[in-house]
């Protein structure tokens, strides 16, 4: 596969046809280098979807993309470069090497590294894009990550793992639950390296990680455009408390909030009703569970308890999420809903600790989407209310 599909003449097809259907593509007859019509199909989708997820490679002319999950679950190279850019040294092994997009971005910040794969199509595809990449310091080792650190007698400064987490054909949450059964391989993994890097299933529990690995000294929620794509835990020799940080990497931006659980549960937040003012947190401060540290660092007050919404009668700039001026503070009532009077025809709708879902919401309030502004249904220490609000863009 790996042959034909390096041919040139296939390349430049694939290119020249970047946009084309692949069902379409499938069915024609006269194509380049013997290539069989479902191969060619099967890689120009699997190039399609690598458009926004890998466009480096997809530059590179040579580089053969894998089909399926394989593609679907590898790290973007937003997620990749922003670990590469973190960890460094001399040595590393990433244990669960799949489409080697890690693997690659971690190499450039170390002097040598291991690609461990158990499958043997993908390692051969990972040493062929290694190569078309010109990275010559990579050792492709075909094992398991059990049966790898059972024969190696090798130190590492860095060992990274990416637990699979569809085994059996359902999505996984827990690390107990992944292959390989990190918890199971701590002990090994830390005699084997200075710092382990462990990615979990973004829904995780990050209480519940913490308690399985035991070891943890940090934890990395990493947000792209708003949407957590993976949570990390790192683990070595730690006797300090856990850190946390919170990423969002947003047009190329990276903010950030570190804090520690024990700063979290410590922390004297006030609470009161809507201001001037509404603050809605990143995904990456919500997913780590810095709830009440953010109204801390920024002087806010919260809405309620469970309302992860926040308030200020005077603008806050730089909060690591959206800001809205408040225009109203409606009472919500179920019944009462048709006879509301809004100041726009279009809105977008949110929910926050409130009986309706958004959908439900807009649709009983006969709401078209738009970007006129924004109601809110929350719920605050005086009951259950509409916030209708604009958003404030801070340049």
């Amino acid at each position: 596969m790996i042959e034909a599909l390096s041919q040139p003449d296939v390349q430049a097809f694939l290119k020249a046809h970047a946009t084309d259907s692949p069902a379409k593509l499938a069915l024609q007859r006269h194509l380049p280098g013997g290539v069989s019509a479902s191969l060619l199909a099967s890689q120009l989708k699997a190039r399609q979807k690598a458009k926004d997820k890998l466009p480096s490679w997809l530059s590179r002319d040579g580089i053969i993309f894998p089909h399926g999950v394989a593609l679907e679950q590898c790290s973007s190279e937003t997620t990749a470069g922003f670990k590469a850019a973190r960890w460094a040294g001399q040595s590393f092994a990433d244990l669960t090497g799949g489409t080697g997009v890690d693997t690659f971005f971690f190499s450039q910040s170390f002097e040598k590294g291991v690609y461990v794969e158990a499958d043997a199509e993908r390692c051969e595809l990972a040493s062929h894009n290694f190569g078309v990449l010109g990275v010559g310091h990579l050792q492709v080792v075909l094992s398991t990550a059990e049966a790898f650190l059972a024969d190696t007698t090798d130190h590492y400064d860095f060992i990274y793992i990416d637990p699979d987490r569809r085994a059996n054909h359902k999505r996984a949450i827990g690390f107990s639950d992944s292959t390989p059964d990190v918890v199971q391989l701590m002990p090994e993994l830390l005699k084997r390296a200075t710092t382990v890097l462990i990615k979990a299933s973004p829904m995780i529990d990050i209480q519940q990680g913490l308690r399985d690995l035991g070891t943890v000294s940090k934890v990395l929620v990493l947000a792209v455009n708003n949407e957590c794509k993976e949570v990390l835990f790192e683990c070595g020799s730690s006797g300090g408390p856990v850190e946390i940080e919170a990423w969002q990497v947003q047009g190329g931006q990276e903010t950030v909030l570190r804090f520690s659980l024990e700063e979290e549960a410590s922390a004297g937040v006030s609470f009161g009703e809507p201001e001037a003012f509404i603050y809605d947190p990143n995904v990456a401060i919500t997913k780590s569970g810095a709830y009440k540290t953010v109204a801390v660092r920024y002087g806010l007050k919260k809405l309620h308890p469970n309302t992860h919404l926040y308030t200020s009668a005077t603008l806050v700039e730089g909060f690591p999420g959206r800001t809205f001026r408040v225009l109203a503070v409606l009472p919500f009532s179920s019944k009462g809903l048709k006879s509301l009077k809004l100041p726009f025809a279009k809105a977008h709708v949110m929910s926050k600790n409130f009986p309706l879902e958004a959908a439900e919401l807009q649709k009983r309030l006969k709401l078209k989407e738009g970007e006129e502004g924004f109601v809110m249904g929350v719920t605050v220490g005086s009951g259950k209310v509409l916030v209708v609000a604009e958003r404030v863009v801070i340049a």
